[in-house]
């Protein structure tokens, strides 16, 4: 090999990572050891469990590293690989492919010892070579990481979205069971009566009409209930529900609600109890905790035998107010209490004088309270009454 040659050679090393360090004399002693190779594309340059005694250093061309299809990485003009097979003989790991036509230099581990065994700047070299590729490692590893952390997070959303689509699927649901059973049926009913009235009004007595017209216009006041439950939980639904807090006396609320239900109560021979109402400042939406009391009260009136009572109180905190209403009525099962607040779920009951329900109060009274930064509970036992309560923050 001439001189030209050689020294064509040790400029293209001095660019190699590893023979950086390296001095002239040293590299053009291993420019004269290195020995020149072709390989076309598609051709093995090394195999992986083959022996490794030799580095090669890419002059122009690519080459891929790989295991069967996998591809590890991808090489070019200046890369080496195998320079660790230079210290150690051992099994490669990895095949190695060109991807073009390509001139490689291949450093055999013989010679690499000849030429080092006074010089170690070249395994200076292939221990920085080292640090850099453990340092890679690193970063990989981070991105990897983080990558695991994002793929976590974004599988965190869809399950997220997931169970929010199962709860619109049971909105839908709940809706067409309302529009096709509660709103149709009491519509029929008010036909029907009606009906009567119209073809048979000269046949029925004073006190038969009179019934007819007792039924008609309690129809209406359930339709109409039923029509503003579904009105306003459609707008919680929707996002279009905004609570309005203010202040107001919680205990005005409270009794303005009683005395609308008391002749409700009276009719059904139940005693409505006041325990502990005084004077207190909330600072709540007025308009959406009289549905809570609204819902929440006639439900117990609804629930309980006649004769029986309801107790409403009063439990007033430090930064809070909690409001009870408490029945000896019917009570609930374990099974209904875990399907309470389930739209997937819920059914309707008929209290005890036979009255009808909407399936839709009690949902409007959990979220109205959530809105309004409470929390609803709910206690019940078969046969022994039941226990609804919920707080709201007090005037600050």
């Amino acid at each position: 090999m001439d001189s030209k040659d050689i020294d064509r050679r040790v400029r293209f090393l001095r660019k190699v990572l590893i023979f950086e360090e390296s001095p002239d004399i040293l590299l053009a002693r291993i420019a004269e050891s290195l020995t020149e190779m072709e390989v076309s594309e598609g051709e093995h340059i090394v195999l992986k469990g083959e022996l490794g005694d030799s580095m090669y250093i890419i002059r122009d061309g690519r080459v891929k590293v790989h295991e069967g299809e996998y591809i590890f990485t991808v090489l070019k003009s200046g890369d080496v690989f195998g320079k660790y097979y230079l210290l150690d003989q051992q099994e490669r790991s990895a095949t190695v492919t060109a991807l073009s036509h390509t001139h490689l230099l291949r450093f055999d581990q013989e010679e690499f010892h000849k030429i080092t065994q006074n010089e170690n700047t070249v395994f200076r070299g292939i221990l920085k070579a080292l640090v850099r590729r453990l340092r890679d490692m690193n970063v990989i590893e981070e991105q990897l990481a983080s990558q695991n952390q994002e793929i976590l997070h974004q599988k965190n959303i869809l399950e997220k979205q997931k169970l929010e689509l199962v709860e619109l699927n049971a909105t839908k649901d709940k809706f067409f069971s309302i529009i096709a059973h509660d709103l149709r049926s009491p519509i029929t009913t008010l036909i029907s009566l009606s009906e009567v009235l119209r073809t048979d009004m000269d046949l029925l007595g004073p006190k038969q009409q009179e019934e007819i017209l007792q039924s008609l216009h309690d129809l209406s006041k359930n339709y109409l209930r039923l029509l503003d439950n579904l009105l306003q939980w459609a707008r919680v639904q929707s996002g279009r529900m905004v609570p309005e807090p203010a202040d107001f006396d919680l205990e005005e609320a409270i009794r303005e609600v009683i005395s609308f239900y008391k002749p409700y109560a009276l009719d059904k021979q139940i005693r409505i109890v006041e325990r502990n109402l005084s004077p207190v400042t909330v600072h709540a939406d007025k308009n959406m905790i009289r549905v809570v009391l609204r819902n929440l009260i006639s439900n117990a009136i609804k629930f309980t035998q006649p004769g029986g009572e309801v107790h409403i109180s009063m439990l007033v905190k430090d930064s809070w107010v909690e409001v009870i209403i408490q029945d000896n009525g019917l009570g609930m099962s374990p099974d209904v209490m875990e399907s309470l607040f389930r739209l997937d779920k819920t059914q309707t009951s008929q209290g005890t004088a036979g009255e009808k329900g909407t399936g839709l109060g009690l949902h409007l009274c959990k979220e109205f309270v959530m809105l309004n930064k409470g929390i609803l509970n709910v206690e019940s036992q078969k046969g022994f009454g039941s226990v609804f309560s919920f707080n709201i923050p007090k005037f600050s």
